[in-house]
């Protein structure tokens, strides 16, 4: 009986997770998420390097919805704009700096990109 209860009690949950992720991702919760470092100081000038390619993706990833695009596709997307924002702050805070930030956040931005793939995005 107590192992029934159990497995109800996790099927519930894994279709309570789902629908929180169909339901979307904001803007500004997605920023917040993307703009977090986790403890590496940045100078002024490298915080506004971080927060212009963080808004930058997402008002890309925003855009992508609009295209109504096939799931693979937008999938696809997805990672070439996670790609791009790689590559640009590779550029602009340099790759001992950016190396540094990566190792922090990288579980987290697979993460996201799970959440990103898997929702749809809400202004």
């Amino acid at each position: 009986m107590k192992g029934l209860i159990s497995k109800v009690i996790l099927i519930v949950t894994f279709f309570i997770s789902a629908v929180s992720f169909a339901q979307g991702i904001n803007r500004t919760s997605l920023l917040n998420e993307l703009n977090k470092t986790y403890g590496i100081a940045l100078s002024d000038d490298e915080k506004t390097y971080f927060g212009n390619a963080n808004s930058t993706l997402v008002l890309e990833l925003f855009g992508l919805d609009e295209k109504n695009l096939s799931k693979e596709n937008r999938n696809k997307e997805i990672d070439k704009l996670f790609d791009k924002r790689d590559k640009t702050l590779t550029s602009s805070l340099g790759i001992n700096k950016y190396s540094d930030i990566k190792a922090r956040t990288d579980d987290k931005i697979v993460e996201i990109i799970k959440k990103v793939k898997q929702s749809k995005m809400v202004p």
